[in-house]
């Protein structure tokens, strides 16, 4: 298994290292294999191959709003339409993904991270659900196809890790709809990705970390093994804002207030139910003999260097069964 760190081609990410060969020397002094870089809406912006293992695809939040014709509110850029739902037509969603696609293939990547879920603005701060995700991976399926068809042999140029969220989507919660999905693809080079915090917080009952691995042993327990072979990677982090979530003091959304105001509040509610905590006890063990995945990536929101090194190193003790002094 290689272990990785999430790092995005954004200034706010590569400036505090100086360059991206210190980015790199700077994780693989803390024992890691390399990075999983999230590039961006128009490029890779001049990333190194060499310093990256894998990437994560752009992602944008309401993509099924213009797949199913529907108007954007508010008045936006060409660039904010893309950042927001994917372009301005079905199109554009389709021809922007194997865009995404064939960039990242430059970097020679082990994968790429594609969300399988859509959400709004209503459904982040009114838990208003628009689709139900039967829809969303339905027409995820369809879009990915058509971006993928155009490559030799109808097969994406760099493998696809498809992730979980808990909006509309892959939660893997159904196995139905696991096994509907898989079977509208019409190429083989997938996998799924598990990501701990977003598969956390399909649930308010988690209240510390050894309720947060039964609960994510129980689900992935229950699925079928050559389900859990298909995951072959793993984003690890914990988010435990269930008892948060459970108050229902941040279901204030308002159709007639500014949209680009309630999309602004939208994402901050979104980092506050997805923590990107580190685990810092042995609990989190339990998931690699699970599943025995083939790359997890130590994925966090850092304030700053030294924030980084924290949580990383924290990470992987409680991964590794060693104390701090030793993995430094």
């Amino acid at each position: 298994m290689k272990e990785l760190a999430n790092i995005s081609v954004y200034p706010f990410d590569l400036e505090p290292f100086g360059s991206w060969e210190r980015a790199l020397e700077f994780h693989l002094s803390l024992g890691l294999d390399g990075l999983e870089v999230l590039t961006a809406f128009d490029g890779t912006m001049e990333v190194p191959k060499d310093v990256v293992t894998a990437v994560h695809l752009p992602f944008c939040m309401d993509w099924m709003s213009l797949w199913n014709g529907g108007e954007l509110e508010g008045s936006f850029s060409p660039e904010e339409e893309v950042y927001f739902r994917g372009g301005s037509s079905r199109d554009d969603l389709v021809s922007n993904l194997r865009r995404y696609l064939f960039d990242a293939s430059s970097l020679d990547p082990a994968y790429g991270v594609f969300h399988l879920t859509n959400t709004s603005v209503g459904e982040v701060l009114g838990g208003v659900k628009a689709n139900g995700s039967r829809s969303v991976l339905l027409s995820a399926a369809e879009m990915v196809n058509e971006a993928v068809s155009v490559f030799p042999q109808g097969e994406p140029p760099v493998r696809i890790f498809f992730e979980n969220l808990w909006w509309e989507g892959l939660t893997f919660l159904d196995l139905d709809l696991l096994d509907l999905f898989a079977s509208s693809l019409n190429f083989s080079n997938w996998a799924f990705l598990l990501d701990t915090g977003h598969l956390l917080n399909t649930t308010t009952t988690c209240r510390d970390e050894d309720d947060a691995m039964d609960y994510l042993a129980s689900v992935l327990g229950g699925l079928p093994k050559e389900i859990r072979s298909r995951i072959e990677g793993v984003h690890l982090s914990l988010s435990l804002s269930g008892e948060m979530r459970e108050a229902h003091d941040w279901l204030d959304h308002d159709p007639e207030e500014d949209f680009m105001v309630r999309l602004d509040r939208a994402w901050r509610r979104m980092s506050k139910i997805d923590q990107h905590r580190p685990f810092s006890t042995s609990a989190c063990r339990r998931l690699l003999d699970l599943l025995e995945p083939d790359y997890l990536t130590h994925e966090f929101i850092c304030d700053d260097i030294e924030d980084r090194r924290s949580k990383i190193l924290t990470q992987r003790r409680a991964l590794n069964g060693l104390g701090r002094q030793e993995l430094e």
